[in-house]
């Protein structure tokens, strides 16, 4: 689990607008496909990215063995790639939401990737990611210079990756796009993103005052964790149409207390993916009887399908449109499809009825209000 730092920005004299463009640069885009291309031909042409930190580096050709270390980029490499084969080592947590995963389901062959490649604090082990050859290595850029530095005095090629905003996210496919040779599928997801991003804001003047109060849980099972107004959750929730209570809490997440959330009373209760709680673990519990997303059965396990849909990710729209389905109490009708049209854009295969249940939380949501049908 990934210890929800400040962000930091490029350095100085470089824009965020520049950083998104140098990911594209050097090449132009090819034609947008309209499904999941195959695997591109081999190109030797030697190609520089610009990162996300304002940073450059120098590939001999698109990259065909990457090692990631944040836990979201070893599932986004999948995507933009349109296949697993690019990936050959990733952080220990990414593999373990991988086993869970829809992803891992379709691509079984990513459990049996090695996981030994960083520790808990994302410091590198420099041996085991040596004896992976890559190609390029994806680590933070936004946390100390002490997990970058023993990756380039070991002479491999680093590209930082920064988080937690959704240009951040959008950045984060272009890069992946530029360092794959996979630019038209970067900048498919994306255009995706932006339109997606259009119609959900377009939702949301209607509820005019009456916005629901939305809490999200990043953990509810041994301590409470709330989204604070630094958090993606925090973009998303207001996205939707709703009002992130913990909206005061200068961070991406903090731990709050009872009293805290039964002062908040919130109309919706979020039950984040990282940990194991769910929501019959607060109908259980008698200290949270009088809120008013209990009382109301308004709480709800978050999915998951390639990845966690809470942090930001690949299939954050899909994230956009559930909760907008909550919210507004429309139960966001046709999800279900839209889930195996994007799945089959990113994974190359959509998922069964069964497997939109386990992604969608069918089960663990079943005593919650207007989940029955959710999606269809």
């Amino acid at each position: 689990m990934r210890p929800m730092g400040r962000q930091l920005r490029p350095p100085s004299g470089v824009s965020r607008r520049s950083v998104l463009r140098g990911a594209l640069a050097v090449t132009a885009l090819p034609a947008l496909a309209a499904c999941a291309p195959a695997a591109p031909a081999p190109d030797t042409a030697a190609l520089t990215v610009t990162d996300l930190a304002g940073q450059t580096l120098t590939l001999d050709g698109p990259a065909r063995r990457v090692v990631t270390i944040p836990l979201p980029a070893a599932s986004m490499v999948v995507a933009v790639h349109g296949g697993p084969d690019v990936l050959v080592g990733m952080n220990a947590a990414s593999l373990a939401a991988m086993r869970s995963s829809y992803l891992g389901a379709v691509h079984p062959q990513l459990l049996a990737l090695p996981s030994d490649v960083a520790g808990s604090d994302f410091a590198p082990s420099i041996e085991s990611i040596l004896r992976l050859s890559p190609d390029v290595v994806i680590q933070w850029g936004n946390r100390s210079s002490g997990i970058i530095e023993p990756l380039r005095n070991a002479g491999l090629r680093v590209a930082q990756l920064t988080y937690g905003t959704q240009e951040d996210l959008e950045g984060a496919a272009l890069l992946y796009g530029r360092l794959l040779g996979r630019q038209d599928r970067a900048e498919r997801m994306v255009t995706g993103m932006r339109e997606r991003l259009r119609a959900v804001r377009t939702q949301t003047p209607g509820l005019a005052a009456a916005r629901p109060k939305v809490l999200y849980l990043r953990t509810a099972e041994r301590s409470l964790t709330v989204g604070g107004g630094a958090s993606y959750n925090h973009f998303v929730i207001d996205l939707a149409g709703g009002v992130n209570p913990a909206a005061d809490i200068p961070a991406e997440q903090a731990e709050v207390d009872l009293e805290r959330i039964l002062a908040w009373d919130p109309d919706i209760i979020l039950v984040g993916t990282f940990d194991a709680a769910t929501p019959a673990t607060l109908y259980a519990n008698p200290a949270l009887a009088g809120v008013r997303a209990v009382r109301e059965r308004r709480v709800y396990k978050v999915p998951v399908g390639g990845y966690r849909w809470d942090p930001p990710s690949q299939e954050s729209p899909l994230m956009w449109r559930w909760l907008a389905g909550l919210v507004h109490g429309t139960g966001a009708p046709g999800l279900r499809a839209e889930v195996v049209a994007e799945y089959e854009f990113l994974y190359g295969r959509g998922p069964t009825e069964a497997q939109l249940d386990t992604i969608l939380q069918t089960v663990p949501n079943a005593g919650s209000a207007g989940y029955a049908n959710f999606g269809r």
